[in-house]
């Protein structure tokens, strides 16, 4: 009987010593709710039992109010770091108020405008082709109007997007390695 329970507790202590890493954060806060907004967290990587690998690190929103825009974490991409066994390694998470652009290569998004425009060349059209029956002011308040209609539609996606709405919001970094393994934690980040 004393057998089977040594047996059971070093099975334990051997299952227990599988290498594996921890990962944290610091809590970060924005210097500006504003489109030029920025913060930092500082997370830190361990290597837990002799732990050696590679680690991609990115971070989200753990739960996103409806009706809140959120600083946008890390940029586009994740965060590359090599572990070596029982490292212990810090890196930066940076905070953005306004998304980080997309790289050359991914492929561009057509502007949801079409209508607007399509009805800017009708009205122009329109208008130049009764000139000489309708009067000069007339065209040019036509053709103010169009404008107007048309640049509202084109940027009217853009206006308010890079402004975040001020609190505080709790944030996921994720580590994940070369075998899958994914570990988190969670941080707040503050906007003023």
């Amino acid at each position: 009987m004393f057998l089977v329970l040594s047996f059971g507790v070093m099975g334990a202590q051997a299952r227990a010593a599988t290498p594996s890493f921890t990962i944290t954060a610091t809590n970060a806060t924005m210097n500006s709710s504003g489109a030029s907004g920025t913060g930092t967290s500082t997370f830190t990587l361990t290597s837990v039992n002799g732990y050696t690998g590679n680690i991609g690190i990115s971070c989200y929103p753990t739960n996103e109010p409806a009706g809140a825009k959120l600083p946008f974490c890390g940029g586009s991409a994740m965060i590359a770091h090599t572990l070596t066994a029982n490292e212990v390694a810090t890196g930066q998470l940076p905070f953005f108020n306004e998304p980080v652009p997309e790289p050359v290569s991914m492929p561009v998004h057509r502007s949801h405008a079409g209508p607007a425009g399509i009805a800017l060349a009708a009205m122009l059209l329109g208008a130049l082709g009764f000139r000489r029956r309708v009067s000069r002011w007339l065209f040019l308040v036509l053709l103010a109007l169009g404008t107007f209609a048309g640049l509202g539609a084109m940027t009217g996606c853009g206006g308010s997007n890079s402004v975040v709405t001020p609190g505080t919001y709790s944030y996921t970094v994720r580590g994940l390695d070369t075998n899958s393994v994914i570990v988190t934690s969670t941080f707040e980040v503050t906007v003023p």
